[in-house]
């Protein structure tokens, strides 16, 4: 576990990075700063409205926090932007290995080459120095993936003040953690904070300081793909003699430390011997957080866990998915997890879900939302229950829960007015620009 001096260390290390004692903890210095900041993005706007072309820079640190792969193609096929991704990177004072930092931030580089976007990693070999990219690329406009200090300052929100920003959230939020997803001081001071439906806005207005008045409601852009009928997602599954059906585990980072409830040290070892017991009749992909093997070198040591997931990735019926998810999703028959945002993300797709929690935790975890998405889930903690699901719904097909999903769906995931979330968003920055 995490010690308290450890953390209490970490703390001070991004106050006195950060230098924000003032504008963020002290509240009459922060309602100004949050005041003062909004006039300095609503002039930011402004001066955009005769801009011959715009450049929007797309912050990133893991794939697992891109969303926007239709928003940047919308942007990219429209003249008046020139979208790019800037990749800098993650957990500078989490005191993670350096070697693991580095090996993520070049699968981020991959990532997004694969995709066949503009890039650029601001980091000047020569000095050995990350760079100030509001001085060497000059963005008109910053979209974060991520409302967090956990990188360096000069890519945080406070760096942007006379710069349009926008925050789209990495996930679909779901759980009850009112202050970290609507309270921040980056919620507070981004320029346009994307929310999911009207119940996420109400949360920002009750929950911000702010008041919530730059949240708009967009839908979410991370599963778009699932409404869009043109898509066509790539087979993702590892080839076997049989066809089986194919189910994915995607456990939460926060293991048993972090938020209460999370399974993943009760049953892991649990999950490797029903992968085994079904191996001829199901397919395991092991889908984990990508910040779960950050935590695991910390808690087991970096052998336990190299081990651990050397054998999801090379067992006869399993398989280790550390990058993009919605291919595998739309070619799953199911999914177990004790995830936030797949909470909701995974509804899209309609399949049967497990969540790996009971009720008396589930109450405290989730937000008004989340109760809702999980109550279109099968529920558990022990290895018997997570039996039950792969035998009884997923191999016998006893899956009741179908009809509740499908009504979930039509009520709240559907697009706003056939809006797709990318559209809205492109939408709601013109707006804010013309105003």
């Amino acid at each position: 576990m995490i010690s308290p001096d450890r953390s209490f260390k970490y703390k001070l290390r991004l106050v006195w990075a950060y230098k924000d004692v003032l504008r963020n903890y002290f509240p009459p210095v922060s309602r100004w700063y949050i005041k003062h900041f909004r006039q300095s993005q609503l002039a930011a706007a402004r001066r955009l409205k005769d801009k011959e072309q715009i450049d929007v820079a797309f912050f990133l640190t893991i794939p697992g926090m891109w969303k926007s792969d239709y928003l940047f193609r919308a942007m990219r096929d429209n003249p008046r932007y020139h979208p790019y991704v800037v990749i800098y990177p993650y957990s500078s004072y989490k005191g993670f290995s350096n070697e693991e930092v580095e090996e993520t931030l070049r699968r981020t580089e991959q990532f997004i080459k694969n995709k066949g976007f503009e890039y650029h990693i601001p980091y000047d070999s020569k000095r050995r120095k990350w760079q100030d990219v509001r001085k060497t690329l000059n963005p008109d406009i910053v979209l974060f993936s991520t409302p967090y200090k956990d990188h360096l300052p000069q890519y945080f929100v406070y760096h942007f003040r006379n710069r349009l920003t926008c925050y789209i959230p990495y996930g679909f939020i779901s759980l009850e953690l009112s202050k970290i997803n609507y309270d921040l001081i980056f919620h507070n001071l981004v320029g346009l904070h994307v929310v999911e439906t009207e119940l996420h806005r109400q949360m920002a207005a009750d929950f911000g300081r702010n008041n919530g008045v730059n949240a708009v409601v967009t839908g979410y852009p991370g599963t778009e793909v699932f409404l869009r009928k043109d898509y066509c997602p790539s087979y993702s599954w590892k080839p076997q003699s049989t066809e089986k059906k194919k189910v994915i585990w995607a456990p939460h980072h926060t293991i048993n430390f972090d938020i209460e409830g999370s399974t993943f040290l009760l049953i892991c070892n649990d999950m490797l011997e029903l992968a085994e017991k079904y191996k001829d009749k199901i397919q395991f992909a092991f889908k984990p957080h990508q910040l779960l093997k950050f935590k695991l070198q910390m808690e087991w040591g970096k052998g336990k866990t190299e081990e651990y997931y050397h054998k999801w990735a090379n067992g006869e019926n399993t398989q280790l998915e550390e990058s993009s998810y919605i291919d595998l999703f739309l070619t799953s028959d199911a999914m177990i997890h004790d995830s936030g945002s797949f909470t909701t993300e995974y509804l899209f797709t309609r399949k049967p879900v497990m969540y790996l929690t009971d009720e008396k935790v589930a109450s405290k975890r989730f937000g008004p939302f989340g109760i809702k998405s999980y109550g279109c889930h099968y529920h558990g903690t022990t290895r018997e229950a997570i039996d039950a699901f792969l035998s009884n719904v997923i191999l016998a097909g006893n899956d009741p829960m179908m009809e509740q999903r499908e009504d979930f769906f039509k009520k709240y995931l559907q697009p706003i007015d056939g809006m797709m979330p990318s559209e809205r968003i492109i939408y709601e920055i013109e707006k804010m620009i013309n105003a």
